[in-house]
């Protein structure tokens, strides 16, 4: 959608510079939009962003094809100002304006979701050893199926025109029934839980949730006990020595951030 946009305002009746700053408004858009992420990414997770963000865009993808596919008529040379060939169906009025509108809104829907989320999770999901490896994979992968898509568009705008945007509607809510059944929450967890979470016999993806770090809950129980004065005002880590009170001075105390919760 975001690369030929400008087809697609085509089809719903843009010409010219109208057509040529409406598109380019969609990329201010998608920059602004993006920018609230950081604001509550950790506090809603990455499985709700990726799922609610696929099912949002493909119920997008739906009503822009829905709209072409009722209420457009065939234009067999091509619409445009200067001409577009690979552009043969249009719709205007009341239709082409809900289809401009739900492009828009698809645009800000993937600016809140798939488009930054997409990359905290695939940061997150390597070790450190693989990390490096890993993002490299994803970011062939990523230009690779833009590419494709850059060559398939253009002759699916023409062959089999509004069922263009059904095919993305579907491949959307694939992506959101791909996300529930096999991407584990990975926010608030450290890197070995993550490990677990894709370990032959970890939870269920679906039953994982925000947070609930096993560090946290042992940083968490060791201020409880300072503040019950079990500790005093310092606790003891690893080989620290210890006053009579507390120990024979020399002998390596255990951290109660290591003792089992």
């Amino acid at each position: 959608m975001t690369y030929y946009v400008v087809y697609v305002f085509q089809m719903a009746g843009l010409t010219g510079n109208i057509n040529l700053i409406s598109s380019g408004v969609q990329y201010a858009v998608f920059i602004i939009f993006t920018s609230f992420v950081f604001f509550f990414i950790n506090k809603t997770g990455r499985r709700p962003l990726l799922i609610y963000g696929a099912i949002g865009m493909g119920i997008c993808q739906f009503v822009v094809g829905g709209m072409f596919g009722t209420y457009s008529v065939i234009v067999p040379g091509g619409v445009g100002n200067p001409l577009n060939k690979d552009v043969i169906i249009k719709v205007t009025g009341g239709p082409g304006n809900t289809v401009i509108a739900f492009s828009y809104l698809l645009i800000i829907i993937y600016a809140l979701t798939l488009a930054p989320v997409a990359w905290v999770y695939a940061a997150e999901v390597w070790s450190l050893e693989t990390r490096a490896t890993g993002m490299s994979l994803a970011a062939v992968a990523n230009w690779l199926f833009n590419f494709a898509l850059g060559l398939f568009v253009p002759p699916a705008f023409l062959k089999i025109t509004w069922k263009t945007f059904i095919i993305f509607g579907v491949l959307c809510f694939a992506a959101a029934v791909q996300a529930y059944f096999t991407y584990p929450e990975t926010c608030g967890k450290t890197l070995e839980e993550i490990e677990e979470l894709f370990a032959k016999g970890g939870p269920k993806p679906w039953k994982t949730k925000v947070g609930g770090s096993r560090l946290e809950a042992e940083i968490q129980a060791v201020l409880e006990r300072k503040a019950g004065g079990g500790g005093g005002g310092h606790v003891p880590l690893g080989d620290e020595r210890v006053d009579e009170e507390k120990g024979p001075v020399g002998t390596p105390v255990e951290s109660p951030v290591h003792e089992k919760i």
